[in-house]
């Protein structure tokens, strides 16, 4: 079992595009060639054909490298923001990040979205700039960009010796010497020759190591008052004092490299091993018991086993491989341990490493180790797998916020085959929810955005080999009436032998949004035996599943049954309900219905720059802004909008606001739907059912 001081749990995080994945595999390259790639290409890890599809990850690859005795976990996490909460999940099981920024197109906004979830965390973090080997890259502007947009202080611990073309290594600000990358004679990849700092250089490299000095001595009270009186720390001091920095997130510390050539990767790699912190800085765990008491276990091997998994894939022939983290105790093949939330118990038959989508059986693991655990019964992403006598549930992953979906057309002959299908792809992906919408009997799949969707279903076709189609769902919509109205029902059938006979007078009114469809017996002398009303009602409740407008569910009336009559021997259950639904049907003539529409509470975070365009968005959707308030990352605008207006939402807010905003949204309330929209979708109603005109809505006050 390995030392956990020889272990760093490292999630590397950026926007897409940043070069991440070409990061790890760099890493790989220097310090696990045989597993790397061999094209310097990211087809180790990047093996979906989504993400070679689009460029760019899509769920986290976890994988490892041995660098100066320390196990490297890796975990290359997704930076597309429709994938944020997969990043997410990854950092709920690390102890450090690697946040990247591109020397090119700087700090983004899927930038600040990954350094506010590491800040949520208190996650320690490093910096490096990547690509300074690219035309128009620039080391001093990818500092600057990063001060100013995350409200941080960016410490350089390097200097860049060139860039674009003339890019070939960097200047260490501790050591104060140039380390020149190349091909080394051994041939591998990454080495560097420790070289003098060019003259034009020592300038810009001694004013950059004073900030670093002077930033590190503010961290510590003896350090600082040395440094007051001329006593400059030495290199080791300056090292374990910026291990501590990193730990309380006093400061960023910046790296530069260039991924893809391998310039500055061995520095990285030691910088990790330096700087970001052991699994033992994790001195506990806390979490909940059968009970909801909370329960605190020390992250020590000697302690009960407790595991979280963080990442489920569901291959079709092999099964679901479950990426886990060993928070304490031990485990070891065959071992069993217990699920809080299914109640039941697992084998561990087998265990792994993971090496994006291959493995390495181990026989045992400890506490700090990231493993993968193979063909477990039901283990769902954020189970907490523990021992049967010391149960604890961990509560490290939270649940998504789903802001979007589409209803999935699915061929009959598929339907069974889909749903299984469908199953595996949730165990897979947490951030996906399918559910069925009983107004509309739409299937609906909901993700956090349209190319999360989108993936989702490409991968329902390669792995399962079932083909569904996304359409925009329908607004759940409902009728109600605005005016009173009575009515009778009256139903009388004869055809030899016992009739049919039913009669029944209501009384129709209104009734204020949510109030749902309400029945009040008012029946006085008898006219309709008592075993008969119920039977009114169910007709009453039969005929307001089908509103007169367009069949969308009546509700928000209350109906008064106040007279009737019956037949000794003719009357039934049957006759009375067939009545009660004919005197509803009647009495809407008079009631003038309406047309009702799902409208939904919206909370949207933009940029200042772009408020106004956001703003004027909303109302064009027929939206009403609510208030706005300031907060870090712009303006929330509180506002309400229709569904209708909405289903697109989700990537033309992305188009508009170039990537940087986002928005929350839920059901609030139904309100009547204007003449002229209500029109549009009878229109559209009628057509779907091959039926002729629809019935007008009426506006209010009017017949």
């Amino acid at each position: 079992m390995l030392d956990p001081k020889q272990i760093r749990n490292v999630a590397i995080i950026a926007h897409d595009g940043a070069g991440k994945t070409a990061l790890t595999e760099a890493l790989l390259r220097h310090d696990a060639p045989a597993r790397a790639s061999k094209d310097g290409s990211t087809s180790h890890l990047d093996a979906e054909p989504e993400e070679a599809k689009r460029n760019f990850t899509v769920a986290t690859h976890v994988t490892f490298a041995e660098h100066e005795g320390v196990m490297l976990n890796l975990l290359d996490t997704a930076g597309f923001s429709d994938f944020l909460t997969d990043t997410d999940r990854s950092l709920a099981v690390v102890e450090g990040g690697l946040l990247l920024v591109s020397a090119v197109s700087g700090v983004k906004h899927q930038t600040e979205a990954h350094w506010e979830m590491a800040l949520e965390r208190s996650l320690p973090l490093i910096a490096c700039v990547n690509k300074l080997d690219k035309d128009r890259a620039s080391f001093l502007r990818a500092l600057d960009d990063i001060e100013k947009t995350l409200k941080t202080k960016p410490i350089a611990l390097q200097l860049p010796l060139g860039l674009g073309d003339s890019f070939g290594g960097i200047i260490d600000l501790i050591s104060l010497r140039a380390h020149t990358y190349a091909r080394r004679q051994d041939g591998k990849f990454g080495g560097y020759i420790e070289e003098d700092i060019p003259e034009q250089l020592l300038g810009d490299a001694k004013k950059l190591r004073t900030r670093l000095v002077e930033a590190v001595a503010e961290t510590d009270d003896v350090l600082l008052e040395k440094y007051l009186d001329g006593q400059e720390p030495g290199e080791e001091q300056i090292r374990d004092a910026l291990a501590h920095a990193v730990l309380g997130r006093r400061f960023l510390p910046v790296l530069a490299c260039a991924a893809r050539p391998g310039v500055g990767v061995r520095d990285l790699a030691s910088a990790i091993v330096r700087y970001l912190p052991d699994p033992t800085s994790r001195r506990e765990i806390k979490g909940k018991d059968g009970h909801g008491k909370e329960v605190v276990r020390s992250a020590r091997a000697d302690q009960a086993p407790t595991l979280l998994a963080f990442r489920n894939t569901v291959d079709h022939f092999v099964g679901r491989l479950s990426a886990c983290r060993v928070f304490s105790g031990q485990v070891k093949t065959g071992q069993k341990l217990y699920n809080p939330r299914t109640n039941q118990e697992e084998i561990l038959a087998h265990i792994y490493r993971i090496d994006g989508n291959h493995t390495a059986e181990i026989p045992s693991a400890s506490a700090g180790e990231i493993i993968g655990l193979m063909k477990l019964r039901d283990v769902h992403v954020g189970d907490t797998l523990t021992a049967a006598d010391a149960p604890m549930r961990l509560e490290l992953i939270g649940k998504p916020q789903r802001v979007i979906s589409y209803a999935l057309k699915i061929d009959r002959e598929q339907e069974e085959k889909a749903g299984v299908a469908l199953h595996k792809l949730l165990e897979e992906d947490p951030s996906l929810e399918l559910t069925r919408d009983p107004e509309t009997n739409e299937t609906l799949l909901k993700g956090m955005g349209q190319v999360h969707i989108e993936v989702s279903v490409e991968k329902l076709k390669r792995k399962f080999d079932v083909d569904v189609h996304l359409e925009l769902p329908h607004p759940a919509y409902h009728e109600t009436v605005l005016a009173r109205a009575k009515a009778q029902g009256k139903y009388k059938r004869q055809s030899g032998g016992r009739g049919q006979y039913g009669d029944c007078h209501i009384e129709l009114e209104p009734l204020p949004r949510g109030s749902g469809v309400q029945f009040e017996d008012g029946i006085v002398g008898g006219v309709i035996p008592r075993q008969f009303i119920p039977s009114v009602e169910h007709g009453v409740r039969d005929a307001a599943k089908e509103g007169p407008l367009g069949g969308f569910p009546l509700v928000d009336f209350k109906v008064k049954l106040v007279d009737g009559s019956f037949h000794t021997v003719d009357s039934s259950d049957m006759a009375f309900r067939i009545a009660g639904s004919m005197a509803l049907k009647n009495a809407l003539a008079a009631a003038k219905p309406v047309l009702l529409e799902p409208m939904m509470r919206l909370e949207i975070v933009v940029p200042d720059e772009m408020l106004g365009e956001v703003i004027a968005d909303v109302t064009s959707r027929r939206g009403k802004i609510l208030g706005m308030e300031p907060t870090s990352k712009g303006t929330l605008i509180h506002a309400q909008a229709p569904h209708a207006e909405l289903r697109t939402y989700a990537p033309e807010l992305r188009s508009l606001t170039k990537g940087m905003g986002y928005f929350t949204m839920e059901f609030d309330r139904y309100d009547e739907v204007p003449t002229h929209e209500a029109h549009k979708v009878l229109e559209q109603r009628r057509a779907e059912q091959g039926k002729g005109e629809p019935v007008p809505n009426h506006p209010k006050g009017r017949a």
